[in-house]
């Protein structure tokens, strides 16, 4: 942030886990607190940096129904945050949900599909001002061909 000083301070934890050999899960939290230290043109001291959400949590699910098939499912979440420096506008926090599913062709070829945003959650990830708010994506689906070797 352009404004003089800033500090955040925060705790993340993060957890991946084999639950059993064809299921996987990946999980995520964090808790920030970013502000503005040093008074400037920009902005007062005290004032919390925009875009930065208190709460964040991702969890990320992946079952393998056979050696070939595997699924996945998983939630990102975020708490409201500011749009702007002003911390006039918040943008509201937002849950979405995620899924895939995977393919594997031969080996060290893997298909994949993503469909983000399966219920169609209307959100704001993300704002260039207080009256320029970017809204999420809707639902989209997209696919990749993955060679390894």
């Amino acid at each position: 942030m352009l404004t003089g000083a800033q500090r955040s301070k925060g705790l993340e934890l993060g957890l991946e886990r084999s639950i059993s050999d064809r299921w996987q899960v990946s999980a995520g939290y964090s808790w920030q607190k970013a502000e503005i230290t040093k008074t400037t043109a920009s902005a007062p001291a005290g004032r919390d940096v925009p875009l930065v959400p208190k709460h964040s949590f991702s969890l990320w699910n992946r079952y393998d129904v056979s050696d070939t098939i595997g699924l996945g499912l998983g939630v990102i979440a975020r708490s409201k945050s500011y749009a702007s420096i002003s911390n006039n506008v918040k943008l509201p926090g937002y849950a979405r949900v995620d899924a895939a599913a995977y393919y594997k062709l031969m080996l060290g070829i893997e298909a994949q599909i993503n469909v983000e945003n399966i219920f169609g959650a209307d959100y704001f990830p993300t704002a260039h001002s207080d009256n320029n708010i970017a809204p999420g994506g809707p639902r989209a689906i997209k696919a990749q061909l993955r060679f390894g070797f």
